[in-house]
């Protein structure tokens, strides 16, 4: 049962939103929502009859990035900001997929099957060359990105059929090290803005119904639980502004569509963004957290969207204090 939480008045006294807060999450978990939608405009970016999907903008929101099978086989295109332009970023016989920008180079991380498994590479606009990440694993590596300090990167790993295990390495592919194994599926890695924590999805804890969404300290090495397993929530992703708040996409109270949501970074908060009969998945902050690009499935294909935010992000720095397991 999905709760939505309401100033009181009681004998002409405002009892505090933060109380009653605490009052429901005693008494039914972290699973409060508002009602209230952030999204007032939305744009699709992409009307092709082929999928488009895992969009980002680059560091100055000048470009977008997405993968998209427009071509028969998974391509990475680039394109303007309302749209247009778009074009391949580079052609190739194989799947070249989930590219992820450089935090301040002109460069992409991606992922490709081109030897056969899925490897990890870059792309340099300055000198148009692609190199492999060296990563002594065998197996699918995935879901990569660069640290904030484009050095290090994040990624996923598939152990074996059901296991995916996540680590972090240089992008030289050396100092290679593993941060969550548990024997469960772990994928979809982000860095926060100050690179100490790592926030991911995983079908650990979910007694096999849906997915959780995980904050993890790299530091410290604690494990923080930010979503409830019956929400079905996937694909977070870090707000620009400190990491203060988290997107991501999810089916709360038995949804048939996955719809996108904002919460604050400690779980608190948790408001509806779309309203949509369709998937929304895959969300992206831009850079000053003033919209989202998300996938949408739209008119039988999924299509890059854009999606202003009627109130932006403030400036204040909201330190990560989440439920520890």
């Amino acid at each position: 049962m999905t709760i939505f939480v309401k100033p009181l008045l009681i004998n002409s006294v405002f009892v505090h939103l933060n109380i009653i807060y605490i009052l429901f999450i005693v008494a039914f978990g972290s699973k409060v929502f508002s009602q209230e939608p952030l999204g007032y405009k939305e744009e699709v970016l992409t009307h092709t009859t082929a999928d488009n999907r895992y969009a980002s903008y680059n560091d100055e929101g000048s470009k977008i990035i997405f993968e998209s099978n427009r071509d028969g086989r998974w391509q990475i295109y680039l394109m303007d900001i309302n749209g247009g332009h778009q074009k391949p970023l580079f052609k190739s016989t194989s799947n070249d997929r989930r590219p992820s920008w450089h935090p301040y180079k002109d460069m992409v991380l991606f992922e490709s099957d081109r030897t056969g498994v899925s490897e990890i590479y870059t792309y340099s606009f300055e000198t148009h060359t692609i190199d492999k990440v060296p990563i002594g694993l065998e197996g699918d590596k995935s879901f990569a990105r660069f640290a904030p300090n484009g050095v290090q990167v994040v990624f996923s790993h598939r152990a074996q059929e059901g296991i995916s295990d996540i680590y972090m390495c240089s992008n030289k592919g050396k100092r290679l090290k593993k941060i969550i194994a548990n024997q469960h599926i772990n994928v979809y890695p982000h860095f926060t803005p100050r690179g100490d924590n790592v926030i991911y999805f995983s079908n650990r804890n979910t007694q096999g119904e849906g997915h959780i969404i995980y904050a993890y300290n790299i530091i410290t090495k604690d494990r923080n639980r930010l979503s409830y397993f019956k929400d079905h929530s996937e694909y977070p992703n870090w707000s620009n502004i400190r990491g203060a708040r988290v997107v991501y996409s999810a089916k709360v109270d038995d949804m048939e569509h996955s719809e996108i949501f904002i919460m604050q970074n400690d779980a608190r908060n948790k408001t509806r963004v779309t309203f949509n009969d369709v998937d929304d998945i895959l969300p992206a902050w831009s850079p000053n957290d003033i919209n989202l690009l998300v996938t949408r499935y739209h008119k039988g294909h999924y299509q890059i969207c854009k999606i202003l935010l009627k109130e932006p992000l403030s400036d204040k720095n909201k330190p990560l204090h989440h439920q520890q397991l």
